[in-house]
C-alpha cells in the first residue's frame, strides 16, 4: 500500500511540476502580501505578526490545496478508479499538500524573520504547534477539495466549506503561537498540543471514511 501511495504522490508531483504555476502563484501572493503589509505598517507588534502569519497560512492553504483535484478530468477519475484505491489516491494527495503547506509556512516565517528582524523565541514550539496545525489543514481541506470537485462553483464551495473546519485549528495554533513568543503564560501547552493532535486524528479519520462516498460519483 505505502508503495502505490508514493508512487501516486510521485507521479503528481510530476504533474505538479510541469504545471506548476498555480502553487507559484500563490507563493508569490504570500511574499507579495508580506512584503506590502510590513513596508506599509513597517515595524509590526509580534500578537499583530502571530495573526497576520495565520491569516495569510489560511489563505495560502485555500489557494494551494483547491487546485488539488482541478485536473482531473472525467477520464481520469475513471483510469484513478481502475488503477488505484479511493484512500490510496487520497493520501498522496494529502501528503503532496502537506509538503507544499510547509515550504509555504517556512518561507513565511523567513519573511516576517527578515522584515522584522526579530527572531523567533521559542523556534522548537512554534515548529510542533505549525506542523499540528498544518496537518490538520491539508486533511480537511483535501477533502473540500475533492467534493467541490463535483461542483461548478469549485472555489465558491471550498471557501464556504473549509472556514468552518478550519477555525478550531486556527483558534488553538494561534494561542499557541502566542505561549511561544512568550507574549502570554499558559501552562497548558501539552493540553492544547493533544487538542491539535485530537483535531488532526479527527479530519483523517474523516478524510479516509468519506473519499469512497465521492469516489464512484
Amino acid at each position: 500500500m505505502l508503495h502505490r501511495i508514493f508512487h501516486i504522490a510521485r507521479r503528481d508531483l510530476t504533474l505538479e511540476f510541469r504545471e506548476r504555476y498555480s502553487f507559484l502563484s500563490a507563493i508569490l501572493y504570500l511574499i507579495a502580501i508580506t512584503f506590502i503589509v510590513y513596508k506599509v505598517f513597517g515595524r509590526i507588534e509580534p500578537p499583530t505578526r502571530i495573526g497576520l502569519f495565520w491569516i495569510l497560512i489560511l489563505f495560502t492553504c485555500i489557494n494551494v490545496v483547491s487546485y488539488s483535484f482541478s485536473f482531473h478530468g472525467q477520464k481520469r477519475k475513471y483510469y484513478h478508479y481502475i488503477l488505484y484505491r479511493s484512500y490510496e489516491l487520497i493520501i498522496a494527495k494529502w501528503l503532496i499538500n502537506l509538503v507544499k503547506m510547509l515550504i509555504a509556512g517556512f518561507l513565511l516565517v523567513l519573511l516576517q524573520s527578515i522584515f522584522a528582524d526579530e527572531p523567533m523565541k521559542d523556534i522548537a514550539l512554534f515548529s510542533k504547534v505549525y506542523l499540528l496545525s498544518i496537518i490538520g489543514m491539508t486533511a480537511a481541506m483535501t477533502l473540500i477539495s475533492s467534493i467541490s470537485s463535483y461542483s461548478q462553483n469549485q472555489n465558491t464551495l471550498i471557501a464556504i466549506m473549509s472556514i468552518p473546519l478550519l477555525i478550531p485549528i486556527l483558534l488553538v495554533g494561534m494561542r499557541l503561537s502566542l505561549i511561544s513568543e512568550r507574549i502570554i503564560v499558559d501552562t497548558e501547552i501539552n493540553n492544547y498540543l493533544i487538542m491539535l493532535v485530537g483535531i488532526n486524528i479527527v479530519y483523517i479519520a474523516i478524510l479516509i471514511i468519506f473519499i469512497p462516498l465521492t469516489w464512484k460519483a
